[in-house]
């Protein structure tokens, strides 16, 4: 051992202690900060500040608007969110049936065709919950429109 390795005192390193890695990290990062400078003309800074603010007068705009608020307070609720999961689960599976129905016009229309759909359980929940929706829609436009 050495005399300074006895004495605990460790030579003065005047390196710099960076791994090899950071600094091929660093490296690249100011090559990607360059490019972007580079790439930034004026054409393209007009452009993104033109963006950004029709993007602020949007926000400023939905913000403003009372009931899409509300529609989204609602949106918020999980029974509203299961009930919209359900509804876009229907209209994909409608999509795939219809894409793929060999069904002929003359079993789908018509008046007996109609009251064979009736007949379903299922059509007579929907068209009753149907109703009420419109029912309870138009119940609130009506108290609306009177005060």
């Amino acid at each position: 051992m050495s005399s300074e390795e006895k004495s605990g005192n460790q030579p003065a390193d005047t390196r710099l202690d960076v791994p090899g890695q950071d600094l091929s990290k660093l490296i690249e990062l100011a090559t990607a900060i360059s490019s972007a400078q580079d790439a930034m003309t004026d054409d393209i800074v007009t452009r993104l500040a033109s963006t950004i603010g029709e993007g602020m007068i949007l926000m400023d705009r939905l913000t403003r608007n009372d009931g899409l608020m509300h529609l989204l307070r609602a949106l918020n609720d999980p029974f509203v969110q299961e009930r919209l999961d359900d509804f876009a689960t229907a209209l994909t599976d409608i999509s795939a049936e219809n894409a793929t129905s060999t069904q002929s016009s003359a079993q789908i229309g018509g008046y007996l065709g109609l009251m064979r759909v009736l007949r379903d359980r299922d059509v007579q929940a929907a068209i009753l919950s149907l109703a009420d929706l419109l029912k309870r829609a138009n119940t609130m436009r009506q108290e609306k429109s009177s005060s």
